[in-house]
């Protein structure tokens, strides 16, 4: 894997994502020395009598693979590859912790993409990634 840059594309699954996935694979495909990241926020839900730690596992693997797939689809068709990576939290906070310790040098994000004036809008968890990331996050439109 080279040791350029490691840019970190946070994935939910939503066109939104995969607009900065497909913006970060133009960027790596003119730089080699690129490394692109994918990360997968779960959010983490409560265990009860009735759902257990087993199946929170299994549900967060399946949402995650589902949220996954279409990314690993983009990366194949332009024969890129990229770090995977899962995780259970809160979205924002776990984006720009994750972004740290594996020493990201850069955050791309998509918007919400809500169209006229509301597109000018970000969403709550760009926005919040934007506020407590240490480095640059470039938003997607």
């Amino acid at each position: 894997m080279p040791a350029g840059k490691k840019l970190l594309v946070p994935i939910d699954g939503s066109a939104n994502s995969l607009r900065a996935l497909a913006f970060v694979i133009i960027r790596a495909k003119k730089d080699r020395q690129l490394t692109i990241c994918l990360l997968n926020v779960q959010p983490p839900l409560p265990r009860s009598l009735f759902v257990t730690r087993t199946m929170i596992a299994e549900y967060h693997e399946s949402k995650s693979k589902e949220a996954l797939a279409r990314s690993r689809g983009i990366l194949a068709k332009h024969r890129m590859q990229a770090e995977i990576a899962i995780r259970i939290g809160q979205a924002a906070e776990t984006i720009v912790k994750f972004a740290a310790r594996s020493h990201c040098e850069e955050i791309v994000m998509g918007t919400r993409g809500l169209g006229n004036l509301k597109g000018f809008l970000l969403g709550s968890v760009t926005t919040k990634v934007i506020h407590l990331a240490r480095v640059p996050v470039t938003v997607v439109p």
